[in-house]
């Protein structure tokens, strides 16, 4: 204020002598005389703005247990970050001023809030999640029907189902996440065979390499494309939406949701989300099962199978469906990377012969974060699969094989 005061007592100094000075030596006098004042006024006018630093922590409402791998977010600053063991995230240089911040794990129902943030300060905010707890009784298990309006499932009328996908749309976010802020590199085994009575017919194995960047990127109704390959010719392929993708509003607003049941599978217990395609999509796009842990939230496996096969372009009529099984590697606890992928192309007979159904199989072999995530191990190796080109393997190799059947 006192650089405020002083200029209006120059103006007014300066406006007096205007009666003996021309306007445009008294403009470019004024033009000088505030450039030389203002380079000392920025100085005072960041000092005041400042900046001051967030640490939060996250814990259990029911246990107080520390949550590693929440997310931390300030919606203002398009800022998110992961929790570390400790269940703590620090968010330093923020310019001093109010914040709406959210918190997010997964199996816990998200929090939202303001923080103040003073210069020269640390803020400390402790915050605690209440776990959504995974209905598994008196809820109803629905046959595979009809989509007719797609979108969330409504919270009044069918609360669980409503939880069960915000618990999946948790468990997306959080790849999604990991896959933008902590960019990764990895490494896959890859076998390409056909499959006809109970043997596997091994073609092909190589390694294919991908950056976590390049995955994602579903469109309603576009998951089978074409394109020009070598030699001018055109090659059909489906694009699997992965995880990312189902959090994202455009695969939520053309799905329907409902309880597919649970199972057992070794000492944990699975809840079934079934996932239909929208029936005002006219092309094909995908039907799913998503399985997760009812202890824990975490996704375990997803199943996608593609649907309206029989809208396929002409030359692919033979495709009777096309049926893909992901499952989840944890590499540390509460954060997982995709570990396996089967996928099945189930032919139609043809004059009467057993078709071969084309297989393709990958296994994760390793991986390498740019920069990891908190208290997450920054790369690892795991042993490859003992496939052999021109082998021949039992059909209990595929973990997909029971998809696809009903249609």
């Amino acid at each position: 204020m006192q650089h405020v005061r002083f200029l209006r007592r120059l103006v007014r100094a300066v406006s007096g002598v205007a009666l003996f000075v021309a306007p445009a030596m008294l403009r470019a006098m004024l033009r000088a005389m505030l450039r030389a004042m203002l380079p000392a006024m920025i100085p005072h006018v960041l000092l005041a703005q400042g900046t001051g630093t967030l640490a939060v922590t996250v814990t259990a409402t029911q246990t107080g247990v520390s949550l590693p791998y929440a997310v931390v977010a300030l919606p203002d600053r398009s800022i998110e970050r992961f929790t570390d063991a400790g269940g703590r995230a620090t968010i330093v240089a923020l310019p001093a001023g109010s914040y709406d911040i959210a918190v997010r794990r997964i199996g816990f129902a998200p929090h939202h809030g303001r923080v103040v943030i003073e210069a020269g300060l640390v803020t400390s905010a402790s915050i605690t999640l209440s776990q959504i707890p995974v209905q598994l009784t008196g809820m109803l298990v629905r046959p595979r029907e009809a989509c007719t309006t797609p979108g969330m499932p409504d919270r009044a009328r069918d609360p669980a189902v409503f939880d069960i996908v915000e618990l999946l749309r948790e468990n997306a976010d959080q790849f999604r996440l990991l896959t933008s802020q902590y960019p990764f590199r990895y490494a896959t085994q890859r076998v390409l065979a056909a499959v006809a009575d109970s043997i596997v017919f091994v073609q092909t194995v190589d390694t294919l390499l991908a950056e976590s960047k390049s995955l994602g990127g579903y469109r309603p109704g576009r998951v089978v494309r074409e394109q020009r390959a070598a030699g001018g010719r055109t090659e059909t392929t489906m694009s699997i939406p992965v995880l990312s993708d189902i959090a994202a509003p455009s695969f939520l607003a053309n799905h329907c949701f409902h309880f597919g049941g649970v199972v057992s599978e070794g000492a944990e217990t699975w809840v079934r989300l079934e996932v239909r395609a929208a029936d005002k999509l006219r092309s094909p796009d995908v039907h799913g099962t998503f399985f997760l842990d009812s202890a824990t939230a975490q996704l375990r496996r997803m199943e996608l199978e593609l649907s309206r096969p029989e809208r396929l372009p002409r030359r692919l009529q033979g495709i009777r469906t096309v049926a893909v099984s992901t499952t989840f590697r944890e590499i540390t606890p509460g954060l997982s990377l995709i570990d396996r992928v089967c996928a099945i192309n189930r032919q139609k007979p043809f004059q009467g012969r057993v078709p071969r159904h084309p297989v393709e199989l990958q296994q994760l072999t390793a991986y390498r974060f740019d920069t990891a995530p908190p208290d997450a191990p920054p790369a690892s190796a795991y042993n490859s699969p003992a496939w052999q080109p021109r082998s021949q393997l039992t059909r209990d190799v595929l973990w997909c094989d029971g998809m696809g059947t009903s249609g």
